[in-house]
């Protein structure tokens, strides 16, 4: 029967930065898998599981704010374009995010223009262009953004 080691062998720094990276892109990858980004074996497309997606990312913010200050550069700036990226596929996969996966921590406040992608505000009818003493107030929360998500 084997015996157990009671001293194993130390891992050297490049081989736990090697597991640490491996570790990194496993788990983008399961949530790019979820994000329907990669097809399934078979070679379907796999729907969207926002849900577990954001678990995932989550797990992944976790694992950045527990290894702060504990890592390489090079580790940092993998970890941190890997939740950039994966951030950015959840946003184009939920098509904006929903209310209920928003963060409880408030979101810093950002000037308008910030974001290249933003799309033009949106026009206002023509029929109340047309009469604008008949039409309706707008309501001072109708002008506001809904909800806002940043990942970055």
């Amino acid at each position: 029967m084997a015996e157990l080691q009671k001293n194993p062998a130390p891992v050297g720094n490049a081989e736990m930065a090697q597991r640490f990276v491996q570790f990194v892109m496993m788990q983008t990858q399961n949530i790019y898998y979820l994000l329907g980004r990669i097809p399934s074996p078979d070679g379907r497309a796999v729907p969207p599981n926002l849900e577990a997606a954001k678990l995932f990312i989550d797990q992944l913010e976790m694992v950045q704010e527990k290894t702060r200050n504990n890592l390489s550069v090079q580790e940092s700036q993998i970890i941190e374009e890997a939740l950039k990226n994966t951030r950015l596929a959840f946003v184009e996969a939920s098509g904006g995010t929903p209310a209920s996966m928003m963060p409880s921590a408030p979101l810093p406040d950002f000037a308008e223009g910030d974001f290249a992608d933003e799309p033009p505000p949106a026009a206002a009818p023509k029929a109340a262009a047309a009469r604008p003493s008949e039409a309706p107030a707008a309501e001072p929360s109708e002008n506001k953004k809904k909800f806002t998500k940043s990942y970055g």
